[in-house]
């Protein structure tokens, strides 16, 4: 386990270039668009008081995305908007073919968009990419294709096919920091956090904490955008919790620029498993997040554990390990004197935390 404080956090007011990233504006045109489509739904936001009184904070709000537009992923979201816009904007003669990496649901979600304009659509995932996430995203009629090494190399290999190919790239990460399309994943991912906040004032309680899990940090940008946008210097703690074996944005966050971290990045929370942060995430993240904490995938098993435990103080929840991560920070920062203090949680605060995914589709870490 690693925590880093981050020097460069702030909680002045919003700024112009980050608004142009992602904003309430941007995020709101996104859900004026998405809660038209078919499924849509607010997400629960559930309170788990029994989680609270373990870890011994106020209260603990889960928003459970995992039933989010039948694909049981945040990422419904973000994908599909981008997608759609992609096709909106395209001016070819030939029939369109949409193109992403994926570890998995960021895949389901350009193949949907995909099959509701009729298109066609090819997906690359790299070899330790979860079976259970590939035949998912076969089944919405997408083409997968198996690539060598690890997630990074599967998003050079399909920009560069896209690139040969004249395919529409709809990536959710990128070396380019002013990427438009990358910018409106996150802002579609934006569409979660309003309801969030929504939710907040309906309970009548602002949380004190967020604790968000990161991949390449798209996720934690939409959330600490969002939330710094609409609170502003009254936003909550912002902490980024990711794999050790794939801690890019910590590695980015000591290094106070986009960093890759080395290895083969295979982690139980394969939907976090990234080398490299986003690029065009990273001016919200060095801005707005506090802190970053690494965990070992012990913890976030544990995590999973006691969330769908029947016999836990909390009705049981269906969530996947990755989608555990954040309550799985939780846990280790209120287990730890040192990080409690530096993170400022305590027996008053109020946490919010995020589950991702549901863990229906977490058959094997491996492909056969």
């Amino acid at each position: 386990m690693r925590f880093a404080l981050n020097p460069l956090a702030e909680h002045s007011a919003y700024t112009a270039e980050e608004a142009e990233i992602v904003s309430c504006e941007s995020a709101g045109r996104a859900r004026h668009e998405i809660s038209r489509w078919p499924g849509y739904a607010v997400t629960p936001l559930r309170s788990l008081e029994g989680l609270a009184g373990h870890v011994g904070v106020a209260s603990v709000l889960y928003k459970d995305e995992g039933e989010r537009l039948g694909q049981r992923s945040f990422k419904a979201l973000g994908g599909a908007y981008a997608a759609m816009l992609c096709l909106r904007s395209y001016k070819g003669s030939e029939s369109p073919t949409l193109c992403c990496a994926t570890d998995g649901n960021h895949g389901a979600s350009v193949a949907h968009a995909a099959k509701q304009y009729g298109c066609h659509c090819v997906v690359f995932m790299h070899e330790n990419a979860p079976a259970g996430k590939a035949a998912a995203i076969r089944r919405l009629g997408a083409k997968v294709v198996d690539t060598p090494g690890i997630y990074d190399d599967s998003v050079r290999i399909a920009a560069n096919t896209a690139s040969e190919r004249g395919w529409l790239l709809v990536p959710d990460t990128s070396d380019d920091p002013r990427d438009q399309t990358v910018s409106h994943v996150m802002q579609g991912y934006g569409v979660m956090v309003l309801e969030m906040i929504e939710q907040f004032a309906t309970t009548g309680s602002t949380p004190s904490h967020v604790i968000v899990q990161a991949g390449v940090g798209g996720l934690a940008a939409a959330v600490a955008g969002v939330m710094s946008d609409h609170y502003g210097q009254k936003r909550p703690t912002l902490i980024a919790v990711e794999p050790e074996a794939a801690a890019c944005l910590l590695e980015s966050n000591l290094r106070l620029r986009p960093a890759k971290v080395a290895g083969d990045l295979v982690t139980e929370m394969a939907m976090l498993s990234a080398a490299s942060v986003s690029a065009a995430a990273w001016p919200i993240l060095e801005r707005r997040i506090d802190g970053f904490l690494a965990i070992p995938d012990a913890l976030a098993l544990s995590a999973r554990a006691r969330l769908t435990d029947p016999r836990s103080a909390d009705p049981p929840i269906d969530v996947g390990i990755s989608g555990a991560a954040g309550v799985a920070g939780l846990m280790q920062i209120c287990a730890c004197s040192r990080l409690s203090r530096l993170t400022g949680l305590s027996q008053y605060s109020r946490v919010a935390v995020i589950g991702t995914e549901s863990g229906r589709d977490e058959v094997s870490r491996y492909r056969p």
